[in-house]
């Protein structure tokens, strides 16, 4: 009987064992995965997060041509992100740019780029890594792996592999203080690497902790600064109370107008208040740009 006890018991430790050994192994390897330079695992692995707004959307397609598109990246506004993908949806670019702020200040550059393919909910993104290794030149870009768990990029990705599934993407994240002269040569450095087929996505919320009120008196600040489409005063705005990256916002009123020659859309205006009934005090704003040709 003790026999038959102590063989139950080493059953169940060798059991317990195998398993600890199984866990060990599928952590170890989500671990490599994270660290591999093939691809990038997706953030956001609930495929309905992304299809139910796509599927609800109401919004038509332009028959214009886009070459940018700015979207907020809180999921909790993806109807608007849905929205603005499906109105560029009639485009067809191979070349996208997809340039979001660094949230969690992760980069160890002031600029951090992408040279590994994205995997997502909807199917893989191959990097453009030909235009990746070109930017990498300046001396204030280098290859980064926090990538994985920047939401700036996470909740737009499955959106770009959805609507446009054969492009190639180049990715960039900008931390808050990078400073203007950097910006610029960035813009410069992006002119040599997109193509006119190309799509410029940025990742931007507007205002930020503040009420929906005060929130809406600094949008209005932040869209008189577009109507005048002179990308240096958006450096008058301020960082989080009137948009969460001016570094992106310029990059793309700089591309849009002496690149690609498009004009400014303003397809959506909102607050994370409108999302619910009960009152909110530290609210987001979320203004939503086309680009049109």
């Amino acid at each position: 009987m003790k026999l038959k006890i102590n063989l139950i018991i080493l059953g169940i430790f060798l059991a317990l064992l195998a398993g600890g050994v199984l866990l060990w192994t599928n952590h170890k390897s989500q671990i490599q995965n994270l660290q591999s330079p093939g691809l990038i695992p997706p953030q956001f692995t609930d495929k309905s997060l992304f299809l139910s707004p796509i599927i609800q959307s109401t919004t038509s397609p332009t028959t214009n041509i886009v070459t940018g598109i700015t979207v907020p990246h809180h999921l909790l506004a993806r109807d608007l992100i849905a929205n603005a993908f499906k109105f560029a949806s009639s485009s067809t670019p191979d070349q996208i740019l997809l340039i979001s702020p660094d949230h969690f200040n992760l980069g160890k550059t002031d600029v951090s780029i992408s040279q590994s393919d994205f995997s997502t909910v909807s199917g893989d993104i191959s990097e453009d890594t030909a235009s990746a290794l070109q930017l990498q030149k300046l001396n204030f870009i280098s290859t980064q792996n926090f990538f994985y768990r920047e939401h700036g990029l996470g909740a737009e990705l499955p959106f770009i592999k959805y609507y446009f599934p054969n492009a190639k993407i180049i990715v960039m994240t900008f931390k808050e203080s990078t400073p203007k002269n950097e910006i610029d040569e960035v813009v410069n450095a992006l002119k040599k690497v997109l193509n006119k087929n190309s799509l410029v996505i940025q990742s931007t919320d507007f205002s930020h902790y503040l009420t929906p009120e005060n929130a809406e008196l600094h949008d209005e600040q932040t869209l008189k600064v577009f109507q005048n489409e002179t990308a240096d005063q958006l450096f008058t705005l301020n960082q989080p109370d009137n948009t969460d990256s001016i570094a992106c916002q310029y990059i793309q009123t700089r591309l849009q107008k002496e690149f690609y020659n498009s004009k400014l859309q303003i397809l959506a205006h909102k607050n994370s208040q409108s999302y619910t009934t009960e009152k909110v005090e530290s609210s987001t704003s979320y203004i939503v740009q086309g680009y049109i040709k």
